[in-house]
């Protein structure tokens, strides 16, 4: 593996290992939550794409239905191995089947394919958010790092596996009362597969550390996901 792969590699296989296997007597506060996320990737030429992202996410915190939310977001290509993204999403969050308030998040990314190796794609995907939720008139700067690993299909099937590590850091106080520095680690890892002409679907098992002043959370998520493309 090319040394830039080997030093962008390593930390993520630990956020990946920290978040899947993080001590559960520091991750106090364990959660297990349902997400579904539907995707479309609408190309508008060889260079501009349009990404159409929902969700619906259930929690046990909140009882049942926790958040549901659109997305979207024009990808330019810039390289051959580079995209820029402008998006815009909206949140709707719920606790005990009521409406407990909204988010509004613009953002901007950078993807990168970063080749091939070990058997299988790496890949790099750097994005800024501001997010801006109701009932607060301040501005809160998150920033995310994810690097993932898509390998080979398995013997003759179209199944491949997907690994990702993510961080992501608070740039500023956050209205929840997190100081500015680490929000969360996340570690994935699935398996995807076509299941028609145009359409892909995933499952995946993801855990969520998040620290906190108090007691840490750790969230272990089940996540299903489906991509359709034009």
């Amino acid at each position: 593996m090319p040394a830039l792969l080997r030093l962008i590699a390593a930390p993520a296989v630990l956020l990946a290992a920290q978040a899947l296997f993080v001590d559960p007597a520091v991750a106090r506060d364990d959660e297990a939550q349902l997400w579904i996320l539907p995707t479309a990737k609408i190309p508008l030429n060889p260079d501009l794409a349009v990404i159409a992202e929902s969700g619906i996410r259930y929690s046990e915190s909140a009882d049942g239905l926790a958040q549901i939310f659109a997305r979207a977001s024009l990808q330019v290509k810039v390289a051959d191995d580079l995209s820029f993204a402008l998006g815009y999403g909206h949140f709707q969050n719920y606790k005990a089947h009521r409406r407990s308030g909204t988010e509004e998040r613009a953002f901007q990314q950078l993807n990168w394919a970063m080749g091939k190796t070990a058997g299988g794609e790496w890949s790099s995907r750097t994005r800024l958010e501001e997010r801006m939720f109701s009932g607060s008139d301040r501005v809160e700067f998150r920033f995310r790092e994810r690097i993932g690993f898509r390998g080979k299909p398995i013997g003759n099937s179209g199944i491949r596996p997907d690994f990702s590590g993510e961080l992501l850091l608070n740039l500023n106080r956050t209205g929840s009362g997190q100081s500015a520095g680490i929000n969360s680690i996340r570690g994935k890892a699935g398996l995807s597969a076509p299941l028609a002409e145009h359409l892909d679907i995933s499952l995946a098992y993801m855990g969520l550390y998040v620290p906190r002043s108090g007691e840490d959370r750790m969230l272990h998520i089940a996540i299903t996901g489906m991509t359709y493309h034009f």
